[in-house]
């Protein structure tokens, strides 16, 4: 697709022209990328898939990545993503014991929320039940973060819910040991 395409164009000049990004790009490799709009939001969010093994690699380098990515796609939240695949639960009660937990729907909805947030921390999470049965998460995030990671959120929000079809909200704790919320 023409979003991949880009994608590939700007990692191999990033690859040819950046300072530190020179040595670890070699050996990045991208499976995916998909583009995705709101019509509330001006901004478009780009999620960036790469194979699951590169996970360590990128998380040295995520920061710088993301940045540069976000200078080359002005007016686009690039988000990188480990691609996991989640396995169907057997029904079979002696071979649910045998499911590994990192590839259990819940273990991979985890890892991508934490994924979008690097090097953002989560330090709390609270799912609330309505009324009509619907649930919604709250995602706490340590205060210390928020210049950081507040402009992101909204579509970071958005994103998640695309990939998960799990609804998700974004707060701040700014004493995660007594649970205290921020409201500032």
């Amino acid at each position: 697709t023409p979003v991949e395409n880009d994608v590939a164009k700007a990692l191999y000049d990033l690859e040819l022209n950046h300072k530190t990004l020179r040595t670890v790009l070699p050996r990045f490799h991208v499976n995916t990328a998909k583009e995705v709009e709101s019509p509330r939001m001006t901004k478009k969010g780009l999620v960036v898939f790469y194979a699951l093994r590169y996970v360590m690699l990128v998380r040295k380098i995520q920061k710088v990545l993301i940045a540069e990515l976000e200078k080359r796609f002005a007016g686009r939240v690039v988000v990188l993503v480990a691609q996991r695949k989640i396995t169907r639960r057997p029904t079979d009660v002696y071979k649910r014991q045998a499911v590994q937990r990192s590839k259990t729907r819940t273990a991979v909805n985890e890892n991508i929320l934490t994924d979008m947030l690097y090097p953002a921390d989560v330090v709390g999470k609270r799912t609330t039940h309505r009324v009509d049965g619907s649930k919604i998460a709250k995602v706490y995030l340590d205060t210390r973060d928020r210049k950081k990671v507040e402009s992101r959120l909204p579509m970071v929000a958005l994103l998640y819910k695309k990939l998960t079809h799990r609804p998700l909200r974004f707060g701040f704790m700014w004493n995660p040991r007594l649970q205290q919320v921020s409201h500032r």
